[in-house]
């Protein structure tokens, strides 16, 4: 949102409860998400969640980005919350799928007109993170566990709260280990990527939910 432009970019949906089947606490950030290519806001999130609130973006000249979490509920969107942000697992996905995430960014806060530019074959993506020990419900202060890489990478891996160095020499040093991005020109593939991927990685007591992209995909369908 700039200047009174609303470029829409993606719909994502987000998994936020800590384990496989909606189990568990709503951890701090989530657990996982899926992001689809939407500039043309096939869904109607923007259409009637975003575009209604333009006149209040430009009185406080408003430049940076906008996420609205809605729920599809008796054949209409509600509202659950506003962020002025990038999402936690779409946020990786979003800057990696365009091909100039830093121009779009900066036009954004410039004013400028946003000419976003997609990378080809990045349709969809799929973001899960690997948890470790206690995870969402001791506060880490010890051990620090040894993580194992088997294989080489064959997607984008954001490590986070550990120390050393790729493959066989990291720690967990905290409870976030990392998140697997995947991309691909649908769905289902970018899922099945993101899993190899992730399963690639080996920490004692870690874990990761097994259900991404099983519950409801695309967002409002029956």
């Amino acid at each position: 949102m700039s200047g009174g432009q609303i470029e829409s970019l993606v719909t994502n949906q987000e998994y936020k409860r800590a384990f496989t089947g909606n189990m568990g606490l709503v951890a701090g950030a989530p657990l996982g998400g899926l992001v689809e290519r939407d500039p043309g806001d096939k869904y109607g999130l923007a259409k009637v969640l975003l575009h209604p609130l333009r006149p209040w973006f430009e009185a406080v000249d408003y430049r940076g980005p906008v996420q609205v979490t809605a729920m599809w509920h008796e054949d209409r969107w509600h509202v659950l919350e506003y962020n002025v942000r990038l999402g936690v697992t779409s946020g990786p996905l979003i800057l990696r799928m365009l091909s100039n995430p830093m121009e779009t960014m900066i036009a954004c806060v410039r004013r400028e007109r946003m000419e976003p530019r997609w990378r080809d074959g990045a349709v969809c993506g799929c973001n899960l993170t690997l948890a470790g020990w206690g995870y969402p419900y001791t506060q880490l202060n010890g051990p620090r566990m040894p993580i194992s890489v088997e294989g080489d990478f064959t997607c984008d891996v954001w490590w986070q709260e550990v120390e050393g160095k790729v493959p066989d020499r990291l720690e967990a040093t905290g409870h976030r280990l990392c998140d697997v991005a995947a991309f691909a020109a649908d769905m289902p593939t970018a899922i099945e990527l993101a899993y190899a991927n992730i399963g690639r990685i080996h920490s004692l007591a870690s874990y990761y939910r097994t259900d991404v992209g099983q519950s409801l995909w695309p967002p409002g369908s029956p």
